[in-house]
């Protein structure tokens, strides 16, 4: 009960109207280990709250990241994806599985300063995306490669066995 009391008092601030649907729709955020899209806290939520709508978890999801209590990342081609972490931090993006991982580069912070310089913007936050391939996806790659290499050794057939005269045809 202590988490659900600390939700209610960290938004009773009188910005936004607290509700038990929105303290249960923190709670799975903050208790994530990962990054979610807003269909897997409406599933987590809905297994607390039956009936609670999938419009209500996601206009949720957007309150809270508009007042600061969770992150909302979005990307082009993805379903937005929702972080427990509301403090300034990075992320490292698999292009390949989608894995998403909070890492903290104290030189991205040099970068907010440039841009200031540069664009002459009074820059009020940033957010950087590292792309790439994961360890687990290059791992499988790896594999996939000597698999297919294997293969082509033989000219692409797969071992046949044996006759039972060891291998001689007539």
């Amino acid at each position: 009960m202590e988490k659900v009391e600390s939700a209610f008092s960290m938004v009773a601030v009188g910005t936004y109207r607290n509700t038990t649907r929105r303290t249960l729709i923190l709670d799975e955020v903050q208790a994530a280990e990962g990054h979610l899209t807003a269909g897997e806290i409406f599933e987590r939520v809905r297994r607390r709250y039956p009936t609670i709508a999938y419009g209500t978890v996601y206009r949720s999801l957007h309150l809270l990241a508009q007042h600061g209590q969770i992150q909302e990342l979005t990307f082009a081609d993805q379903s937005s994806r929702f972080d427990k972490r509301a403090d300034r931090h990075d992320h490292v993006h698999c292009l390949e599985c989608g894995a998403l991982v909070d890492v903290d580069v104290p030189v991205a912070l040099v970068a907010r300063h440039v841009a200031e310089e540069q664009s002459g913007f009074a820059i009020a936050s940033h957010h950087t995306v590292f792309a790439g391939r994961c360890p687990e996806c290059g791992i499988r790659e790896t594999n996939e490669r000597r698999a297919g290499a294997r293969l082509a050794a033989g000219n692409g057939k797969p071992p046949t066995t044996l006759g039972a005269r060891g291998g001689q045809n007539r």
